[in-house]
């Protein structure tokens, strides 16, 4: 009797040490098997190309522009905006450079109460600026991309009244410009892209062609011109990969 009192303890001692054994392995193997389920994939810069050529064409808009008598509150505000450039990332950041250029074209009548003439303007506001780039890659073919630099912006008036010949007005500041956005890789080679962005800048007193007009600006402009914009423009992408 002793003899198998004796043996039902070792067998039971031997039954509650493997479960303990088991409780004690259970946590440390559904860690094991847990964890590269909620380990965070990160990005795999090797298959994103190292940066791309761009260009887009769309729209602008002045938001502010200075009132002129006889004149519609709208004029000269909502124009034509294309843009050039380069982005070079080094995984998530990188550097750029871009040409961008707003460009209207409009024609108001314009009248002293005698005699009526069509005066025709053409504005050009053009900026080149180094670029910060970062981007965000949402999946294979999705990227979030955004930019923002410091540069030379050029305004640029060109006007003509009746049959008289044309006059040119210029005026150079510095500027800063945002941009964010969409890119969706077609393929090895082309991208789609859709972006929005602001450039700002505040113009001094224009230089004129003409010094009859150039006394009335000096005269009428004592301080600073605003000649900020926001834009929204569609291009393509065109990617360079890294040498293998």
């Amino acid at each position: 009797m002793k003899k198998q009192i004796m043996l039902l303890a070792i067998v039971l001692g031997g039954v509650f040490s493997l479960q303990a054994q088991e409780k004690q392995d259970s946590p440390s193997q559904s860690k094991q098997e847990v964890s590269p389920q909620i380990r965070k994939k990160g990005t795999d810069w090797s298959k994103q190309p190292i940066g791309y050529f761009y260009g887009g064409i769309g729209v602008g808009y002045i938001l502010s522009t200075e009132d002129v008598e006889g004149l519609p509150d709208s004029a000269m505000t909502t124009g034509l905006e294309w843009r050039l450039g380069m982005s070079r990332y080094y995984n998530r950041w990188g550097w750029g450079v871009l040409v961008q250029q707003f460009r209207i074209k409009q024609s108001f009548p314009l009248t002293d109460g005698y005699q009526t003439a069509t005066l025709e303007d053409v504005g050009r506001l053009l900026y080149i600026a180094p670029q910060f780039t970062g981007r965000w890659v949402l999946g294979e073919k999705l990227t979030i991309y955004g930019a923002v630099g410091w540069g030379w912006l050029r305004d640029e008036e060109t006007a003509k009244i009746g049959g008289s010949g044309d006059i040119t007005a210029t005026a150079n500041t510095l500027g800063g410009n945002f941009t964010v956005g969409l890119e969706y890789r077609l393929n090895s080679v082309i991208g789609l892209s859709v972006d929005a962005g602001l450039i700002g800048g505040e113009l001094g007193k224009m230089k004129v062609d003409d010094d009859e007009l150039q006394a009335f600006f000096d005269e009428a402009y004592t301080g600073k011109m605003d000649a900020s914009r926001l834009y929204a423009t569609a291009g393509v992408h065109i990617y360079i990969w890294k040498k293998k």
